[in-house]
């Protein structure tokens, strides 16, 4: 009998595996936006539920799901994302340098954004730094002297957006590529509405490694739950907000790694440079 269970727990688990992607090109881009990025496009995409500001880049967005990422986001309400190239020489030293960027929950403090409604770049990240619980003690971020498969931390992080927020970071290690998957651990409130449960706000990045480009091409990903139908119906909630924000991250990344993109913040420029008055 445990033969048996222990067969079918197998089948189970495999057929729910069978159904992710792998950590390669082809999982996140396809050859038209492949070739947009090598001529230096970043491609953004946003959506919001219902699209009460007609802003909307897509009707729908679908999420590659990994074995990282193996939750089916597509269905969250806002989604954001973004795809790029960054230019990076790997060798060791410096495959380990960029494990510990990412890692670093203290350098998101100071992030800025385009903010639509300011016509202008200014702070999001207020704080940042690492937590062992959600009792909110500060810790130093940890430096690591060699590459794991994967880490897992806590950082709590505050914005002029969502407020004070604790997130848990799963970083993964494959060859020469990295996902790091960022959720929240507690419910995103706004305004006086509590929009989700806990886990139900995610922004996560994918690194894949191209040797002949020598650089990193990024895809990364902003999904959130909002169980608040009367704000998704009105124009609170702009998918600008969340296109800029998640480039934010990326803008961030780069000057980090010493590369300026302080010309990328605005996803959207030429287009929704500021809100009509």
């Amino acid at each position: 009998m445990k033969k048996i269970f222990s067969f079918f727990f197998l089948a189970i688990l495999i057929f729910n595996l069978s159904g992710l992607e792998p950590l390669e090109l082809k999982t996140f881009f396809s050859n038209e936006e492949i070739e947009k990025i090598n001529k230096g496009e970043l491609i953004p995409q946003m959506y919001v539920k219902y699209n009460a500001r007609k802003e909307n880049s897509l009707d729908k967005i679908v999420l590659p799901q990994t074995k990282y990422n193996d939750a089916d986001l597509s269905g969250y309400e806002i989604i954001a994302t973004d795809k790029g190239f960054i230019p990076y020489k790997l060798t060791d030293e410096s495959k380990l340098s960029f494990y510990n960027t990412l890692s670093a929950f203290s350098k998101l403090e100071g992030m800025q954004y385009y903010s639509r409604r300011d016509a202008k770049v200014i702070q999001l990240v207020q704080k940042c730094y690492r937590v062992e619980s959600l009792s909110g003690n500060k810790y130093d971020d940890v430096k690591y002297d060699k590459i794991l498969p994967k880490i897992s931390a806590m950082f709590f992080q505050e914005d002029n957006k969502f407020g004070k927020v604790y997130y848990r970071s799963d970083l993964y290690n494959e060859g020469d590529n990295f996902a790091m998957i960022n959720t929240s651990l507690i419910p995103i409130s706004k305004f006086i509405f509590t929009l989700n449960d806990k886990e139900q706000y995610q922004v996560s990045s994918f690194f894949i490694y191209n040797n002949d480009k020598q650089g990193f091409y990024y895809y990364s990903y902003l999904a959130m739950r909002v169980k608040v139908d009367a704000v998704l119906k009105t124009e609170a909630f702009g998918p600008t907000a969340f296109s800029n924000r998640l480039r934010a991250a990326s803008v961030h990344l780069v000057k980090l790694l010493g590369i300026d993109w302080k010309d990328k913040y605005n996803t959207w420029p030429g287009k929704y440079d500021s809100y009509k008055k």
